[in-house]
């Protein structure tokens, strides 16, 4: 009569210790992961900030699958005092993953900052370029003697080659359309390289909304998942009831400025009637 017993609890031993390790493997792939990314040092780079956000971003679901099953491992050893242990220890350091990803939030806007940044340094920078290059082209127009001295100050600069038809114009009809053309060339260039749709800087918001977006989810995921040292609510539970606790006492405030204008805007209209009577 106890076989099927045995062999149930034999099941849900079996059960937990497979959860149990892969949750530890879930954890470890986490941890590989982001070290991997961290290491070495680069505080100070862009690119090493970037990498790091999106690592602890892209990898934050193992860790969060990790948590999950041992609250369900815990949930299913309701009486082993080791695996309940186990799991107040790892909700405890959840409250370190809610800290982690809501800095997150600050780090993407200051590694946007950076983006944005670099981006107007390459913009400026391509612009200045361009308009010292159109004013080669210019200086070069500008100071050329004839039809075949244009030309040639021209093809020295590597420039477009004049066709057969405009060589039979005239030299000053030739440097009004070849300047009319310098500048529209110019026109185009800052247009293409200070255009708001620059892929470079929707790439960077993108990210930038995906980051704050996702961090945020993340750390109210993990703060369902952690409790604190001596509370026996999850962090998010408390959380929770510090801001009912909050309103609740904000409330009779706001309740009791109501009634004292209300009776200070009925004296008002009482002394105003008063006064209309006398009159």
């Amino acid at each position: 009569m106890n076989l099927p017993d045995q062999g149930h609890g034999l099941r849900r031993v079996n059960t937990v210790d497979f959860l149990s390790l892969t949750a530890l493997a879930l954890f470890v792939t986490f941890g590989v992961t982001v070290l991997n990314t961290m290491l070495p040092l680069a505080v100070l780079q862009p690119a090493w900030l970037v990498s790091l956000i999106s690592a602890l971003i892209d990898s934050a679901p193992l860790a969060l699958l990790g948590l999950g099953l041992v609250h369900l491992v815990a949930y299913l050893e309701p009486d082993d005092i080791r695996i309940q242990a186990r799991r107040e220890t790892i909700a405890r350091w959840a409250v370190g993953a809610v800290i982690g990803f809501l800095l997150l939030l600050p780090l993407q806007v200051a590694s946007a900052a950076q983006g944005v940044g670099l981006v107007a340094r390459s913009q400026a920078s391509a612009m200045a370029v361009a308009t010292e290059r159109a004013a080669e082209f210019q200086r070069a127009i500008d100071g050329a003697t004839s039809v075949v001295d244009l030309q040639q100050r021209i093809a020295t600069l590597q420039g477009p080659g004049l066709q057969l038809k405009d060589q039979g114009s005239s030299l000053p009809a030739l440097k009004l359309m070849l300047s009319e053309r310098l500048q529209e060339s110019v026109r185009s260039s800052r247009a293409v390289i200070q255009s708001p749709w620059n892929p470079d800087l929707w790439s960077i918001v993108q990210r930038t909304l995906r980051v704050l977006a996702l961090s945020t989810l993340y750390a109210l995921t993990f703060a369902a998942g952690s409790q604190r040292r001596g509370s026996a609510h999850s962090l998010l539970r408390d959380i929770q009831r510090r801001w009912e606790l909050s309103r609740a006492r904000v409330a009779p405030q706001r309740g009791v400025h109501a009634d004292m204008a209300y009776f200070h805007q009925l004296s008002v209209e009482v002394e105003q009637k008063e006064a209309v009577e006398l009159s």
